[in-house]
């Protein structure tokens, strides 16, 4: 149920705000309407596109979306498998005096359960030194209440954050995350973010050659093609962030090669054809 919202004048001049496009902004703003009283959405870019933009054909509501996340407008967060959305600093800019009880599970609860690092510092490596060299100030007396993220395990979130996007995106809802395409997706993150990682997964839907518009009619879209390297993966933010024209002459010539071509045996004159057919082992 849509709800009424209010926005600040200061959201126009954000810079953040001001980094998103026209449509990603449209639909951030549309959000608030949509959004449960605690600031959440359901990951569902179809969904909030059609909520949002329902006039906007030609928009991608997955590439909104991943504009936004990238922006820090938008966090997503998961709970018992499922993705969901929340608007960041929701309960700043909104004052909500009788909450309604939501069907979606509050974002402060993923935040809870998560490892929370004693250095402030983005480096996770770091901050396991600190502890182990006793550098940590303000510990406490208990220091067995210390939460430190395990190194073997720190990953795996990222590595299923990634993974689903692919699924939803390229809709693979029965893929399973075996040892290959865990080892792909963790290969990647050791040299990108998972936003970068979703942002070209989601940029390759915007290349025609992957789409299927090749010379063998098929469709390239396994993760770890795309995320084989770094070529790969910056070839999908290329995509993202400046699709392909269709007008080019490149891509109106491979348009025309598949619209022309023929099975070999069609290019056999009929007689001929014929005997070709007869022709085979005795």
């Amino acid at each position: 149920m849509a709800r009424i919202r209010t926005i600040k004048p200061e959201l126009w001049s954000s810079d953040k705000f001001g980094e998103c496009s026209t449509s990603a902004r449209l639909m951030f703003v549309a959000s608030l309407n949509f959004a449960d009283d605690n600031g959440n959405l359901d990951r569902s870019a179809r969904q909030l596109k059609a909520q949002t933009l329902p006039y906007d054909e030609g928009q991608d509501g997955e590439a909104l979306v991943a504009e936004l996340l990238r922006a820090g407008l938008f966090i997503e967060y998961k709970i018992a498998d499922r993705f969901y959305l929340h608007i960041k600093n929701f309960e700043v800019h909104q004052k909500i005096d009788r909450p309604s009880k939501s069907r979606l599970p509050l974002y402060d609860s993923y935040a809870r359960t998560q490892p929370q690092l004693i250095d402030p510092s983005p480096n996770p490596r770091r901050a396991l030194g600190a502890v182990r060299e006793g550098k940590v100030r303000d510990l406490g007396k208990d220091k067995s209440k210390i939460s430190i993220p395990s190194e073997s395990h720190s990953g795996k979130p990222e590595i299923a954050q990634v993974f689903e996007h692919w699924k939803s995106v390229w809709n693979h809802p029965r893929a399973s995350l075996d040892p290959k395409r865990t080892a792909a997706i963790s290969r990647a993150l050791k040299g990108y973010s998972v936003d970068a990682l979703c942002q070209a997964i989601s940029g390759y839907r915007n290349s025609p050659h992957h789409t299927g518009q090749n010379d063998r009619n098929t469709v390239f879209d396994d993760i770890g093609l795309f995320l084989r390297d770094a070529a790969h993966i910056d070839a999908g933010l290329r995509f993202a962030e400046a699709p392909p024209s269709l007008s080019s002459e490149l891509t109106q010539h491979n348009v025309a090669v598949l619209r022309n071509w023929k099975p070999p045996e069609d290019h056999i004159d009929a007689p001929d054809r014929r005997a070709a057919l007869s022709i085979g082992p005795r």
